[in-house]
């Protein structure tokens, strides 16, 4: 037998798998013809057949968590497998090198801007009324931004700057040291004591000043955004000009500011930290890959409004600054000693206070725009999550399941060995089958107070660190929610099938997988059962686990999925030693087979 390695990432190669599959068949040509054509009916029968399979609940330990293509960050409280906290620390680059901000510059505000995952449910009188995803729980949190100070390098120093430096979701780096927090709490640059996602479109205005009274005019809309301003500690209170004055205005010309190297080490970035207010709390992820997350300051060259010669003009309109009956500021055409570019007499502007200035000529404005292009760390702590490793000869009677730094179901198929290899193989493969369907059946422990339960879970070949051929292979999707890959992952199966019935059953469709095994071509690898907070392409990046010994031969976890590490739910399920039988986890195989003549 030889163990397949799956590498298809993409549905693009779907036709090849499918030629595959075909070309590895066992010589079931006539027969499907015989079946297809419903001739010769009676020499056929069809039937099922469940075979045994072992499941157990195995913890993880803490996940590299700086390869993400997105971040949770929040609070959530489970009843029965305890309190996660989510913070993130992130690097900020920018493309604005060498800047030059000009004179009298003045801060006019900071603003951060990071996409939520949303999607538009209606349309209400030519507006947009937006629905979050991936957001969990509906209680303020606590939530600070720092000024990170701690340098988060791209390559190990340990390695000799060779291999990429690695950031856990404990707060420790590859090279086994931890993270200081005193280092991820810099400045203070938000505070807010009941933060909550809102799913409201955001309106940007800018000052029209063509009006009779210069007044905000909406100029653009943006989908629903965790945004907020840093100029101020709390949003509201005090002031943080000077802050962003040294930071960037004062560093005109210098080396921090010549290219990204230096500036990433100069401005480290910020530090999201999450504290609870609430018994419940809320998780929400964000996208910081988005194009659209950014730090953005906003500032303008002002006007210098000192009027040194005392004639009533303010400097920057005065043609004569000093005083001394000479023009040193410009032109004046009518003799009034004002500058032409701010007379309203030459401008044809709009003077309502009768200075003779124009009020449309205000100052310059400019950006400096930071992004997200460096590294993103995830940082989880959990708090009374006391699940332990199960029983991986007889099988768990319950398994528990929960994304973040949690825990999954191993799932191994006909009792395999640690090669894969059982009697139940055995017979499983000497049978003279067309197999038509493959299903995995997992019973929630319904008398468990779980809430919020996942809709979905996902099934993963441990060994290969892929997900199984099923996966690639689904096409499906329900344009009503939006969910794809429905007939591989089945949906949460609930009581009385209302959105929030209390759940039954996942059924999840494994037939391909199981046609590689029978016909031989594929080994009995074991596979990983994870709650996932989606289940498309971007869920199933690899995230190698911190406790991974490549020189352990013994049978581990490699991998989780990135589906996995950002999502707070959890569930039980019963497992295969489970107290009542009925419930235990079923390999179902419905199959063809030729009758005896």
């Amino acid at each position: 037998m030889k163990n397949i390695k799956m590498t298809i990432k993409h549905f693009a190669l779907t036709s090849l798998v499918l030629l595959v599959l075909t070309s590895c068949d066992k010589e079931y040509a006539s027969l499907d013809t015989d079946i297809i054509n419903n001739e010769n009916a009676d020499n056929f029968s069809t039937d099922n057949l469940d075979y045994p399979v072992i499941t157990y609940t195995k913890k993880y330990s803490p996940f590299t968590a700086n390869q993400l293509s997105s971040n949770i960050l929040g609070y959530y409280k489970h009843s029965i497998f305890g309190n996660s906290t989510a913070n993130v620390v992130a690097q900020v680059n920018t493309n604005r090198l060498n800047p030059v901000f000009g004179e009298n510059v003045e801060l006019d505000s900071v603003v951060l801007t990071i996409p939520y995952f949303s999607r538009v449910a209606e349309i209400v009188d030519n507006a947009s009324i937006y629905k979050l995803d991936s957001v969990y729980g509906n209680t303020p949190i606590k939530l600070s931004i720092y000024k990170n100070n701690y340098y988060l390098r791209d390559f190990d120093p340990e390695q000799e700057f060779t291999d990429s430096r690695r950031y856990f979701s404990d707060r420790t780096t590859s090279d086994v040291n931890s993270i200081s927090q005193f280092e991820l709490e810099g400045e203070l640059l938000y505070y807010n004591e009941a933060f909550l996602p809102s799913n409201g479109q955001i309106s940007l205005t800018e000052i029209n000043y063509e009006l009779e009274e210069p007044a905000p005019e909406v100029t653009s809309t943006l989908s629903p955004s965790f945004r907020v301003k840093l100029d101020k500690p709390n949003d509201n209170e005090g002031d943080l000009s000077e802050f962003w004055n040294t930071l960037l205005f004062n560093m005109e010309g210098s080396n921090e500011l010549s290219n990204s190297n230096n500036f990433t080490d100069y401005f480290r970035g910020l530090y999201f930290k999450v504290e609870p207010t609430d018994v419940d709390g809320t998780m929400m992820l964000l996208d910081f890959s988005n194009p659209a997350s950014n730090l953005t300051v906003y500032y303008k060259n002002a006007f210098d409004e000192e009027d040194t010669d005392n004639d009533g003009i303010p400097n920057y309109a005065d043609v004569d600054v000093d005083g001394n009956n000479e023009n040193d500021n410009g032109n004046d055409s009518d003799a009034d000693g004002i500058n032409n570019d701010f007379d309203v007499d030459s401008t044809e502007g709009i003077d309502i206070n009768e200075d003779g200035i124009d009020d449309n000529v205000q100052p310059e404005t400019g950006t400096f725009q930071m992004t997200f292009s460096g590294n993103v760390v995830n940082i989880i702590e959990n708090e009374n999550f006391n699940v332990i490793d199960g029983d991986a000869t007889n099988g768990d009677e319950l398994l528990y399941l929960k994304g973040g730094e949690g825990s999954i179901a191993i799932v191994n198929l006909f009792n395999g060995d640690e090669n894969g290899n059982s009697t139940p193989l055995e017979d499983f493969r000497s049978k003279n089958w067309l197999i038509n369907e493959a299903n995995l059946i997992f019973y929630v422990d319904q008398s468990q107070l779980l809430e919020d339960e996942p809709n979905r879970l996902f099934l993963y070949d441990l060994e290969n660190n892929t997900p199984i051929i099923d996966y690639y292979l689904d096409q499906s999707s329900d344009a009503s929610t939006g969910e794809v890959i429905i007939n591989h992952l089945g949906q949460l199966e609930r009581e009385g099938e209302e959105n929030n019935g209390q759940g039954k059953q996942y059924k999840i469709r494994i037939t391909e997988h199981l046609n590689n095994i029978f016909k031989k071509d594929s080994t009995n690898v074991k596979l990983g059962l994870f709650v996932s907070s989606g289940v498309g392409l971007n869920s199933t990046e690899n995230l190698q686990l911190k406790d991974y010994n490549e020189n352990d031969t013994s049978f581990q976890i490699k991998n989780i999925i990135s589906g996995a590490a950002l999502s707070p739910k959890g569930t039980i399920l019963h497992g295969s030693n489970a107290t009542d039988p009925s419930k235990r986890v079923k390999l179902q195989v419905y199959y063809t087979e030729p009758n005896e003549q």
